[in-house]
């Protein structure tokens, strides 16, 4: 699958770059334990995003669910909402693209006959 797209690169958010580097390197075992427990919380977030990616590029659920080592449908009922969220949330985007895209033609096309009304009237 990424063979045939152009690969685009992932920024790791800087707080789990912080979170990792205090979970791996902290000499506090308590507090070292602490960064673990927060890491493992933004790896579920980054991994919903991964989710996401590979479904927005046509993977299919059995083939996540193969990256995770579940089920396809353990794969699904862990992470469809995420994908659905962003799915909602692209129409959402592409209805309010089509709707300023009709409201900036209905004005153009009014600014157009406006200056013909304005053109006639002077000539």
């Amino acid at each position: 699958m990424t063979d045939q797209k152009e690969e685009i690169p992932r920024n790791v958010p800087p707080l789990m770059v912080a979170t990792w580097e205090s979970a791996t390197s902290d000499p506090d075992p308590l507090a070292a334990l602490g960064a673990t427990r927060a890491l493992m919380a933004l790896l579920s977030t980054w991994e919903a995003k991964l989710a996401v990616e590979a479904v927005a590029g046509g993977a299919t659920w059995e083939a996540i669910g193969s990256s995770l080592g579940v089920s396809r449908q353990a794969a699904w009922e862990h992470l469809h909402d995420h994908v659905e969220e962003f799915r909602d949330h692209i129409k959402s985007e592409a209805r309010a693209l089509r709707d300023r895209h009709r409201q900036e033609m209905q004005e153009f096309r009014e600014e157009v006959r406006r200056k013909a009304r304005d053109y006639h009237k002077f000539r």
